[in-house]
């Protein structure tokens, strides 16, 4: 099976999670990493499996992944996972399938077979956290405890998540 992971990433958290689930798939597959930024819509086609990857910008997918599902084209037999990083600590179930109904709807848009959204915490930029802390409107003790739960993350238990999550959805 040839399967490809695009991300995009700013910060570094998402590329962690891409690699971990490359590496994972490159197990037993073909396997791409790449770049969002290296690749077109029509570079999908040869590819069975595709995992796309994006940071939660203001509880949304980063506005480039957005406009990449756009573009997507109908693929004949191909299979799409999502993947998620953002800096709260977690999200219930419900709200993570909020986040990733972009990546649901351009599979099902395409036919492409959804298989599904990885999430995890990841640190947020520290040039963020004055601005993240006033919209979040937290006192200086609760945003030291928000950042004292996100430092480290994603840690080797998030990407071992990660890894699973890919070695189930390729099944």
């Amino acid at each position: 099976m040839n399967v490809l992971v695009v991300y995009f990433s700013q910060s570094g958290n998402t590329e962690k999670i891409a690699k971990a689930i490359w590496e994972e798939a490159s197990q037993a597959n073909a396997a791409d990493l790449k770049k969002l930024e290296a690749v077109g819509a029509g570079d999908l086609a040869g590819y069975d499996f595709i995992f796309i990857g994006s940071p939660l910008h203001s509880a949304n997918l980063a506005v480039p992944v957005k406009e990449f599902l756009t573009t997507i084209q109908p693929g004949s037999g191909q299979k799409m996972a999502g993947f998620i990083t953002h800096f709260a600590p977690a999200y219930p179930n419900q709200d993570m399938e909020k986040f990733a109904e972009p990546i649901k709807a351009a599979s099902e848009a395409n036919g492409i077979e959804y298989k599904g959204c990885f999430d995890c915490q990841g640190a947020l930029t520290e040039s963020l956290h004055e601005a993240v802390q006033k919209k979040l409107n937290l006192n200086d003790a609760q945003w030291a405890d928000m950042v004292k739960q996100m430092t480290g993350h994603p840690n080797e238990e998030d990407m071992a998540n990660a890894k699973a999550c890919a070695r189930e959805v390729l099944g």
